[in-house]
């Protein structure tokens, strides 16, 4: 009630933008309704649950990623998790998956600093409390180099841009492991692509990851 309360307060001299509004708006209800997971087109091991091209769902996207909006993130991340444990009940049964790590997709120090705050690591803390037991979290074992933002170049460069920016900080945790991935958005899917390469080099078993929307 207090927490609402000071958001109110804080509402009234910093206006919400029309992104957050409309994130405020949806429902955990709403968004089981707009739930709809596809495969990545190029990558089948990406999972996005939402399709980005839904206006709710691109305000949703922009709100929690630019706006620092905690509003929808724990519907979110309830759904989430129940599709990651259903997922994970098919690996567990057919690839040998045991207790993966969860990784948020990290920011470089630049952006962190920048912004405040990892949309992705903000994602994963609100999907983690309903995998308890079945996933581990590893924020601490994946780096990134500050590269221009994926946004700001186009289509056709952006793997020559991510290329290399991922880096692991603690192979030894990575070593034989199975890892998820969380993101907030697959678009041509090469931020994730050059994650997963940096895990496998450093011996990761299997890499898979969530996002958001594609």
């Amino acid at each position: 009630m207090i927490k609402k309360f000071l958001q109110a307060i804080l509402d009234s001299f910093i206006p919400l933008s029309s992104e957050s509004r409309i994130a405020r708006t949806l429902s955990e209800q709403t968004l089981q309704e707009l739930l709809h997971p596809v495969i990545h087109r190029d990558k089948q091991w990406i999972v996005a649950l939402f399709p980005y091209r839904n206006r709710k769902v691109r305000a949703l996207v922009r709100a929690i990623k630019y706006r620092g909006e905690k509003a929808p993130l724990p519907s979110l991340g309830r759904i989430i998790a129940d599709e990651i444990t259903h997922t994970l009940s098919e690996k567990s049964a057919l690839g040998g998956w045991h207790i993966p790590l969860i990784i948020p997709i990290p920011s470089s120090e630049k952006r962190l600093r920048s912004r405040g705050y990892n949309q992705a690591e903000r994602l994963t803390l609100a999907i983690l409390p309903h995998l308890v037991g079945s996933v581990e979290y590893a924020p601490d074992v994946l780096g990134r180099e500050d590269r221009p933002s994926q946004v700001s170049v186009s289509k056709e460069e952006r793997r020559n841009n991510i290329e290399g920016a991922f880096f692991v900080i603690r192979p030894e945790k990575v070593r034989g492991t199975q890892i998820l991935l969380i993101d907030d958005v697959a678009e041509t899917g090469t931020t994730l692509s050059d994650a997963k390469r940096a895990l496998k080099e450093a011996g990761a078993d299997d890499v898979l990851a969530f996002t958001i929307a594609q």
